[in-house]
């Protein structure tokens, strides 16, 4: 048994933000029940190398990254058989993940006022960019803009004087963490409307999810301090400088005695970051922090994520990272349960691979009427 057994849920979520989320809920055990249509498949679908692949939709590695454990229904929700199904599927579900676009559910007449009709005790989750509401409410983001929007990278730097820091496209910040905080906050309304009977849309804003990353550095601003970019305690000297070998190295200097130690080493007066970054530059990165460390210099590799996993033996796997079935690596949990670490029950779905499943066997429609829809193109096996 897991957490989640019997939960089912309908998602409409694509890329990272809406995926992901829905994605931790399949892993906690929930029944994810993943919605495309043949006109409007999920980007990650998309990959650079889709031109080589035979059915490339259903190759994309980022698709499998964050997909695993759902099922697969491509149904064309512009036409009104397949928002009529989608709507029978919303019946007996509990929860609707989606992170479109504000108004594109609307659009589609799917919006939360007609869910709530087809399900009275149904658990909305928008995972939107700046809120359903508000100002800000129809602009298009990505994780690069919320980190710029929301103050974020205006911190992420070492001093105030330098470049403010964007993860970009690589990374994408908010997205990866907006989906722990999406899924826990809908396991937590879930309780509640099984408690009160009643229907809730959730809005969870990346820019606000963003901003609340940013801790007591809000408080101060609100109080008319001025935030300082850097650690909150006094430090002599910070910096991250290559080695020899092209290693970078974080440094800091956050005591008088290491700073003498430094400075005396170096040969200078007073702590000087361009000597020491040529010093650094001239050594092996090994040797560059076995030195520092005898000088009482808090120093430490900064990591390439090319180096982080170990994957040759299951025990060397952390939490973070899992094993599909098909033996390749996939994003993991930051937890355990019991000590266990999370479990690929299966690799993400190809598309529309539940569609029969779902017509048939759960909604309980006829063998004809579900060849009826293949035949109409309402449900679909491949993009359009």
């Amino acid at each position: 048994m897991k957490p989640l057994d019997g939960l089912r849920v309908v998602d409409l979520g694509i890329i990272t933000a809406g995926a992901s989320t829905s994605a931790l809920l399949a892993d906690l055990g929930a029944e994810v029940i993943k919605v495309e249509g043949p006109s409007y498949i999920d980007p990650f679908r998309r990959w650079a190398g889709a031109a080589d692949v035979e059915m490339w939709w259903n190759a994309s590695p980022h698709f499998h990254f964050t997909n695993r454990n759902k099922k697969s229904l491509c149904v064309d929700l512009k036409s009104e058989r397949g928002r009529a199904l989608l709507l029978d599927l919303v019946a007996v579900s509990d929860v609707v993940v989606e992170n479109f676009s504000v108004g594109v559910l609307d659009r589609l007449g799917l919006g939360f006022d007609v869910l709530q009709r087809a399900n009275p005790r149904i658990v909305l989750g928008s995972v939107s960019s700046q809120g359903v509401t508000g100002p800000d409410a129809g602009a298009v983001s990505f994780g690069s803009t919320l980190e710029a929007s929301s103050g974020f990278a205006d911190l992420v730097r070492y001093s105030a004087d330098e470049t403010p820091f964007i993860s970009g496209q690589a990374l994408n910040y908010p997205d990866q963490v907006v989906s722990l905080i999406a899924s826990g906050l809908i396991i937590a309304t879930v309780i509640e409307s099984r408690r009160t009977g009643l229907a809730r849309h959730i809005d969870i804003s990346q820019r606000e999810v963003t901003a609340f990353m940013l801790g007591e550095k809000l408080v101060e601003a609100a109080h008319g301090l001025v935030p300082e970019a850097g650690p909150a305690a006094p430090v002599l000297l910070q910096g991250i400088f290559p080695s020899r070998e092209g290693q970078w190295i974080a440094v800091s200097v956050d005591t008088d005695v290491a700073a003498a130690r430094l400075c005396g080493h170096l040969g200078c007066n007073a702590l000087d970051a361009g000597k020491l970054k040529a010093w650094i530059g001239e050594r092996a990165a090994a040797d560059a922090l076995a030195c520092l460390d005898r000088l009482g210099v808090s120093a430490s590799l900064a990591r390439r994520v090319s180096d982080l996993p170990r994957l040759d033996t299951p025990e060397a796997v952390g939490p973070a990272f899992a094993i599909a079935p098909d033996g390749k690596p996939v994003k993991g949990l930051p937890w355990t349960i019991d000590g266990e670490a999370m479990k690929v029950r299966h690799t993400a779905p190809q598309l529309g691979e539940h569609n029969r499943n779902v017509v048939v066997d759960l909604l309980r429609r006829s063998e004809d009427d579900y060849h009826e829809l293949v035949a109409q193109g309402v449900l679909a096996q491949a993009p359009a």
